[in-house]
């Protein structure tokens, strides 16, 4: 809160290091406004065979919006898009719940996600449609205070 003074009395005194960790400090703090943490999630959609929906991002993320995953997700092990503990790759989510790409859209904007890119392309069979859905992280929210009035006893 009291940076300004603190800053302003730092170059009075000449203290070159506290003044270089300041401006440090106030440059950190700046490039964290721009850089909030968020959910994020990429939707693959292809047309072949009907339709086919793969799912990329955290394991858990996945499992909090589509929770009828959450076995799969858990018992395959040496399926190509589990590689890594945290994280699927290309998770092929209609093999395991009966939604169609529509559906699987609108659930996501009911959790709060929101499209920040989107891209198409291919040719002929080879057809594709990508989605990037990102929301505030909830985590990274501080938890509200919750205040209670308080009345003075007799």
């Amino acid at each position: 809160q009291d940076f300004n003074l603190l800053y302003e009395e730092a170059k009075y005194y000449q203290l070159q290091p506290m003044i270089k960790e300041l401006e440090r400090w106030k440059q950190e703090k700046e490039q964290r406004k721009h850089f909030q943490p968020c959910d994020c999630l990429v939707v693959r959609v292809t047309p072949d065979l009907g339709e086919r929906i793969a799912l990329s991002g955290e394991k858990a993320l996945i499992e909090e919006i589509f929770p009828e995953t959450g076995d799969v997700m858990c018992n395959s092990v040496n399926a190509g898009w589990n590689q890594d503990p945290t994280h699927v790759i290309r998770f092929p989510l209609n093999g395991y719940c009966r939604l169609n790409s529509v559906q699987v859209l609108e659930r996501l904007f009911q959790k709060g996600f929101n499209v920040a890119a989107s891209c198409g392309g291919g040719v002929d069979s080879s057809q594709f449609s990508e989605y990037v859905l990102c929301r505030e992280d909830r985590r990274a929210q501080p938890t509200p205070t919750i205040r209670i009035k308080q009345e003075p006893l007799d």
